[in-house]
């Protein structure tokens, strides 16, 4: 008994709802319908990427590999800093803050070749090192 009032009220509301709702019409032809696109601006767009490329022309900036081997807390990047002085006295290295990190790179390579190179002998003792490119001022090189 109620095996059959569960079953007929199943049927009821599975009768009564609709699992979805199309909204096709097939009387359109969707191979005739037209759209546009409207440009506003273009005007000053056009500007902003002239003034874009004229400061990058203009900007003394060079791109070098460098590799990184700390990203974290000051004073991480402080003991990094002094192990790796000890280890490879040769290399240049620097800290820097970038928002919310210090990080500790080392070198600046004009190729990524020579950036491998020093990736190679850096990972021996810095097993998370890896190497990225990026662009500085001539002043600081």
């Amino acid at each position: 008994m109620k095996i059959g009032a569960v079953l007929i009220g199943t049927l009821l509301i599975s009768f009564g709802s609709k699992a979805q709702n199309w909204d096709y019409n097939e009387d359109v032809d969707s191979s005739k319908v037209t759209y546009t696109i409207n440009y506003i601006n273009t005007k000053k767009v056009d500007d902003l990427l002239i003034k874009k490329r004229r400061i990058e022309q203009t900007s003394k900036k060079v791109s070098i590999f460098r590799v990184q081997i700390y990203s974290g807390s000051r004073q991480g990047s402080n003991e990094t800093l002094r192990k790796f002085k000890n280890k490879f006295p040769g290399i240049p290295v620097e800290t820097s803050y970038e928002q919310p990190y210090f990080k500790t790179k080392v070198a600046a390579c004009r190729s990524k070749l020579e950036g491998h190179k020093v990736l190679l002998k850096v990972k021996k003792v810095f097993r998370d090192a890896f190497i990225f490119e990026e662009k500085v001022g001539l002043e600081k090189l």
